[in-house]
């Protein structure tokens, strides 16, 4: 077949890129189009996404590769970061910016909404993790603050579903981001309208979800005509990012383990059904959907959030120091200390070197200001997370798997995936970096026919791209490190 020329729009919650990915039958070859800054804008009513900006730097993106690549440009899809959304009226209208999940109008929503649907049941029916940003608890402030907005709006698209809305004209919400909703059955394409009801969130929002890897239309003729692209499909990948994640890691055996590393971590293993129980829903894992059926029983904790907040508190100082920078530094650091990556003080952007120091002061441990040592203390700390939730996942499913397979920006970072590999006894095999943009290009593949299966898939990114492995060693010495982080997480 003649090479073709997939584009794959890319956004997390701090950066975001298109890249076009070059089939050519069996290899996949990445190749930036653009990448820009993603940050959320804090407004008086509170923190929100600029979603304009970014489908301004999508069309950027896409127009580049029209002018490089002309008429091999063949279809786009988007993913996104999970939860968020926007409304839209009967006449497409947006009905204001987004709300970015870390605004602090959901404090407390948890307890507000367990009032009329009982935790424990809102995970036996959605098989979700229960969080402050989920989507259900977004829209239940939403009902409280601005109910008359509910009523205009006549439906709601989450993030990549609204990008998708303004490069095709079509409106779709797509399976996997709407799995992080909170808001559908487990192991579904059903939404739980019973549940939608009892939170006060209008049915007629919640309209009927597509698969991942479905055509949705073409290019938008206007938009077409002003990049310079015609006769282009616009597909609904696996649009929640760790589903294209996910699907772009190179496993070979059915049901692997992996970890997606960016912002957020979200560790756990492909299934073929979800598994809702009391231990899962005590343990905080989720079951969220994924590309040809799949189901991610994960955990989402916090990622490299808390070195991307310490970076950009330094930078804002006059730091000079990038993050291959801080890795070096914090290989010889010996500083001691352990945070719990996912306690609150850390969820809401802030003086993030700050809330280190204040939590390794008020639980009795050394503190330092020096960069390299709060980076070690974030790395070790999230290495020993991992060990946790491995350890979970081995007493549930003793056929666990004996490689871990890191995809996403954290794969860059050696001295991670040398102490996870170190903390879990696991072997790491890291990369691809681009996994995300990976497994969105491969539901793009398997929406024009050109391949038949996620394995399939898969065997493409094993023929496309270098890995590197990590061996674990002295696993053992890790078990006093364990027992003191779980003192701290306990607390």
């Amino acid at each position: 077949m003649s090479h073709q020329t997939y584009l794959a729009v890319d956004l997390g919650a701090g950066s975001g890129r298109v890249v076009a990915g070059h089939f050519d039958g069996r290899k996949l070859q990445l190749e930036d189009q653009n990448r820009f800054p993603n940050q959320g804008v804090q407004l008086p009513t509170g923190w929100h996404w600029n979603i304009t900006e970014l489908f301004s730097n999508i069309k950027n993106g896409i127009a580049a590769a029209a002018k490089a690549h002309g008429d091999k440009v063949v279809s786009v899809a988007v993913d996104t970061w999970g939860v968020d959304y926007g409304l839209i009226d009967e006449r497409g209208r947006l009905l204001g910016l987004p709300w970015m999940y870390r605004d602090s109008r959901t404090d407390g929503l948890i307890e507000e909404v367990s009032k009329a649907v009982p935790k424990e049941e809102l995970y036996g029916r959605t098989g979700i993790q229960l969080l402050f940003f989920n989507t259900v608890f977004q829209l239940a402030a939403e009902a409280r603050d601005y109910p008359s907005l509910l009523r205009e709006a006549s439906q709601l698209l989450f993030v990549p579903d609204l990008l998708t809305y303004w490069l095709s004209g079509e409106r779709v919400i797509e399976q996997t981001i709407a799995s992080t909703s909170q808001l559908l059955k487990a192991g579904s394409a059903e939404w739980d309208l019973e549940l939608a009801a009892k939170v006060g969130i209008p049915a007629h929002l919640l309209k009927p979800v597509t698969a991942p890897g479905t055509k949705v239309g073409k290019l938008i003729a206007n938009l077409a005509a002003e990049i310079g692209l015609d006769s282009v499909d616009v597909v609904a990948c696996g649009s929640h990012d760790t589903a294209s994640a996910v699907a772009g890691a190179p496993a070979r055996s059915k049901n692997p383990l992996f970890l997606s590393s960016g912002t957020w971590s979200l560790l756990g293993r492909e299934l073929d059904a979800p598994i809702v129980t009391d231990a899962s829903f005590a343990a905080g894992f989720s079951n969220e959907q994924g590309l040809s059926g799949t189901t991610r029983f994960l955990k989402n904790v916090a990622g490299m959030w808390l070195l991307q907040e310490c970076k950009r508190n330094w930078d804002a100082q006059g730091s000079k120091l990038h993050y291959g920078e801080l890795v070096d530094h914090a290989w010889v650091s010996k500083a001691p200390g352990l945070v719990d990556p996912d306690d609150a003080s850390f969820s809401r952007p802030c003086d993030m070197p700050r809330a280190i120091a204040d939590y390794l002061r008020k639980t009795g441990q050394p503190v330092s200001e020096k960069p390299g040592d709060i980076a070690r203390v974030i790395l070790r700390s999230l290495a020993l997370k991992y060990r946790v939730l491995v350890n979970q996942l081995r007493a549930w499913m003793p056929d666990l798997p004996d490689t871990l397979h890191i995809v996403g920006g954290g794969s860059q970072n050696a001295l991670l995936n040398q102490m996870t590999a170190d903390a879990t006894g696991l072997t790491v095999e890291a990369g691809p970096i681009e996994a995300t943009a990976t497994g969105n290009i491969l539901a793009q593949l398997m929406a024009r026919g050109e391949i038949s299966s996620l394995e399939e898939g898969r065997e493409i990114v094993r023929n496309s791209f270098e890995f590197e492995t990590f061996e674990p060693s002295d696993t053992e010495s890790w078990n006093d490190e364990e027992a003191r982080f779980l003192q701290l997480i306990s607390t």
